[in-house]
């Protein structure tokens, strides 16, 4: 029973979190991954206040979907990695899970 109540509990709030009144996914952004490299990851900010985890100031939490995969991956990232977006999340989000084989709407 408990795991029943964590699935339920963790598919509840990643469904909020694309329509619900909470949007977790509303800032898509272009994360610089190797300082070394021009290799870009095309993610969304979901906390950029990480004190409670004890994570020193200039962190933020940067959530990369997977293409073809209701999954991803949660990374902390230097916040000067980090450069927003404008564009729609729920654009930057179709172009994420169709791998970029779709136009993005302007």
């Amino acid at each position: 029973m408990p795991l029943v109540k964590l699935v339920y509990g963790s598919v509840k709030d990643l469904i909020s979190a694309f329509v619900g009144g909470k949007k977790r996914f509303g800032k898509p952004v272009m994360v610089k991954m190797n300082e070394s490299a021009e290799v870009y990851k095309l993610g969304f900010i979901t906390q950029k206040d990480l004190s409670e985890l004890k994570i020193e100031p200039g962190f933020i939490a940067v959530y990369f979907p997977h293409s073809y995969a209701f999954s991803g991956n949660l990374f902390i990232v230097p916040e000067k990695n980090v450069r927003e977006l404008d564009a729609q999340s729920s654009e930057i989000m179709k172009f994420i899970v169709s791998g970029g084989v779709v136009e993005v709407d302007k």
